[in-house]
């Protein structure tokens, strides 16, 4: 080797030995650290300086570790004391794929500790932006901020959000709260409100803390606010705490508790205490309806206790429990609801509820508490239920029959060994109770034999014979006396299914298969006549009467099969069902009058629904008198909804002689932002409309409002909410002349 080259080459591994920094620009490095993860650094440059274990990095700087990233445009990382510190355009990606965004970041490696200037943090999942003059993460998901502000709404950089709060010193942790001091709501960059300490949720799952005060203001209640604390107890427990505050009428304080103990046994308990200042002026307010026909029993001290539960015991017993006590006749004018039919079902749908907007219909005129235990086998069923009534029509309930207990006991048709033969039960024991009236006790039992039949296997024949003993043990106050009947039923049934199956397979997608289904039915029932003049008279079951009467129904569906998206699913495009009897003893009954006319057919009953679509569906029940050539009673409906949000809700209700009104809801959505709804209750017999409601929805990203006008018989409201996206509503307004008791929040 010629000796030029050869000091050039000796220099080269003397450099690379001795001097101890070097720089090149290759693939991502690894980093060797304390923590289990290693680090990886990857930029335009990199410089590592071996004496003191540091690396620089400038240029499109990338640092990972495990799912965490750090981008800036130069960083310095201190081996030894595992702290990195990045300037210019720092951003960090956490395992959540939440981002810290600011000038300056000096952070711990190993414990992810670290601040940031000028920083800007967004969570997410819960769509939250943060930022502060500096940012100091002190935990994995934890972090306190200097001059911070809050806020869910997007916006560029350099704009202004729709509303945020901002504080002197803030702590957030992830998935829990933001906790602020000395803090104000800005409307834009306008402040608008000042607290001196807020706290506000940054997850989506229930979290204990107080919830947003509800405010308002009426004639009768003056001004009000409805404050609650929600307590996350453990998973499966939850607690919230009521205290409302109206400075017309008086002060409300309350408590709910719900549990899940496991998936057989839940349930959840409320009460609630309003003390009136003056019951007698809250019932001026309502003198235009008369108070509803209920009786002035209430007192300055109002409240209700609701308690449910149930579970399931060993050896498959059921045990339920729905108990409910107001304190006076004329709580619900004050405190119920009055629900469109769209609301009440999907609150009966599910088991837990928001006691305030599932309150109870301001029209109620009976309240029953039911405590009862069932089991059951293969073919038997066995019920116990203690069942107490309230009679919010009347002063005193002494005279209301209670039925403590009520027992029944089933079974369903069962071959007799291996005889042709079939039995069926049914009976029940109950014992009924009251202060003032006829008491006693009733047995009701009622078996069945029947002998089904399938001559030539396109008919089911089934004649049956049936006896019925019903025993009394009765205390009317004078004398105990017992009393007994013995009764027979005897019929036969006659019916057939007729199926058939239409193919339409040749779509690709769509409508596949139609299936059409009859069932006639015709039954000869004979019960013969009885005096039962003399026997007690509690109920329906007391009185049996004479029966010679054929009667025929017809049931028919149409049930669709559709291919969509390789998926198939069927759905009933039509129910109908029709039927009627005729009595062969009125047929043959001796005229009493010129004016007297034998009537041995019945009305016909019918009930039909369609729906030929999945945007929209129909229903209609009717009673049809056939001598009259009128309508006794009907009920029809119509929902409409559509992909876009618009929806239409119409039910229409008439009685013969006695009511006969419409309700109707309608949802029309103008624009992404906005929906108008309209609402009317009308009643045609009366010629007055019940209520009107007029609505406005407003929508953006990061909130909304909705107002609603409403014109009742005794009161006019207009009621504005407004909502903060992750805030859930912060207020109310409400005016009018009298309101009703604003919403309780359940926390979940």
């Amino acid at each position: 080797m010629p000796m030029p080259i050869k000091k050039i080459y000796l220099l080269f591994i003397f450099l690379f030995l001795c001097i101890p920094s070097i720089s090149f620009s290759e693939d991502a490095v690894q980093v060797s650290t304390s923590s289990e993860l290693p680090v990886y650094i990857d930029a335009d440059i990199i410089t590592y300086d071996k004496e003191t274990d540091a690396y620089h990095a400038e240029g499109n700087v990338i640092v990972t570790q495990g799912d965490s990233v750090i981008i800036s445009d130069k960083m310095d990382i201190d081996m030894l004391s595992s702290i990195a510190t990045a300037e210019d355009n720092v951003e960090m990606i956490d395992e959540g794929g939440n981002t810290l965004k600011g000038d300056r970041l000096e952070l711990e490696i190993d414990t992810k500790a670290g601040t940031v200037k000028n920083g800007r943090l967004f969570y997410k999942k819960e769509n939250v932006y943060v930022s502060g003059d500096e940012i100091r993460k002190t935990d994995k998901e934890t972090y306190d901020i200097k001059k911070g502000e809050f806020t869910t709404c997007d916006c560029k950089e350099g704009e202004s959000p729709a509303w945020k709060f901002s504080a002197n010193e803030a702590d957030v942790t992830v998935g829990e709260f933001l906790t602020a001091w000395n803090a104000f709501f800005h409307i834009k960059d306008v402040p608008i409100l000042y607290s001196p300490f807020i706290s506000f949720p940054v997850k989506r799952e229930r979290q204990t803390g107080f919830l947003f005060p509800g405010f308002g203001f009426s004639e009768l209640r003056g001004f009000k606010m409805d404050n609650a604390f929600f307590w996350a107890i453990s998973d499966n427990t939850d607690a919230t705490f009521y205290l409302d505050v109206e400075t017309n009428r008086g002060l409300g304080k309350g408590a709910e508790y719900r549990y899940i103990l496991s998936s057989e046994t839940k349930g959840e308990a409320y009460v609630y205490q309003f003390k009136e200042d003056d019951i007698d002026r809250v019932r001026e307010f309502r003198k235009s309806i008369k108070n509803l026909s209920r009786p002035e029993t209430a007192s300055d001290n109002r409240w209700i206790f609701k308690f449910k539960h149930e579970t399931v015991l060993p050896y498959n017993t059921n045990l339920k429990a729905d108990i409910n006590k107001v304190s006076d006749d004329e709580y619900f004018i004050d405190f119920g609801k009055s629900l469109s039919e769209e609301k009440k079902k999907a609150y009966a749908s599910e088991y837990f509820t928001d006691f305030q907007k599932y309150q109870f219909d301001r029209s109620l005129e009976s309240l029953e508490t039911n405590v009862s235990l069932s089991k059951s086998w293969e073919k038997f069923n066995l019920v116990a239920q203690f069942r107490y009534f309230d009679n919010l029509m009347s002063v005193k309930d002494e005279d209301t029959l209670q039925r403590l207990p009520e027992i029944t006991f089933t079974g369903t048709s069962q071959q007799i060994l291996k005889t042709p033969f079939y039995f069926s039960l049914e009976s029940s024991f109950v014992e009924f109770q009251r202060k003032i009236g006829t008491t006693g006790e009733r047995l009701d039992i009622h078996p069945r034999i029947s002998f089904p039949l399938r001559p030539g296997g396109y008919f089911e024949f089934t004649p049956f014979i049936a006896y019925r003993n019903t025993r009394w043990w009765v205390d009317n106050d004078i004398v105990e006396n017992e009393y007994n009947r013995n009764i027979y039923d005897t019929g036969a049934d006659l019916t057939t299914t007729i199926v058939r199956i239409f193919s339409f397979e040749d779509e690709e997608d769509g409508f596949q298969k139609l299936k059409h289904t009859i069932r006639p039915k015709i039954t000869y029932t004979y019960i013969p006549d009885d005096d039962q003049s003399d026997l007690p008279s509690f109920d329906g079951v007391d009185r049996i009467g004479k029966s010679n009467t054929i009667a025929y129904s017809i049931n028919t569906i149409l049930t669709g099969k559709f291919l969509e998206d390789k998926n198939t699913y069927t759905r009933d495009l039509v129910y109908l069902d029709i039927r009627q009897s005729y009595d062969l003893n009125e047929a043959k009954r001796d005229i009493i009058s010129t004016t007297d006319k034998r009537k041995p057919f019945s009305d016909i009953t019918a009930e039909a629904i369609l729906k030929p679509f999945q945007w929209i569906n129909l229903t209609a029940r009717g009673q049809y008198d056939v001598y009259d050539n009128w309508l006794e009673r009907y009920d029809t409906s119509i929902g409409i909804s559509d992909r876009r949000g618009d929806s239409l809700y119409a039910a229409h209700r008439y009685i013969r002689n006695d009511i006969e009104y419409l309700d109707a809801w309608a949802r029309i959505k103008t624009t992404e932002s906005i929906d108008l709804t309209y609402r009317i209750r009308h009643s045609y017999k009366d010629n007055k409309t019940i209520e009107t409601e007029y609505g406005l929805d407003y929508r953006k990203q990061c909130w909304g409002f909705a107002s609603t006008y409403t014109e009742r018989l005794e009161e006019k409201i207009f009621m504005i909410t407004f909502n903060l996206l992750g805030l859930g509503d912060v207020g109310s307004f409400r005016k009018g002349i009298a309101d009703e008791k604003p919403g309780l929040k359940t926390g979940k």
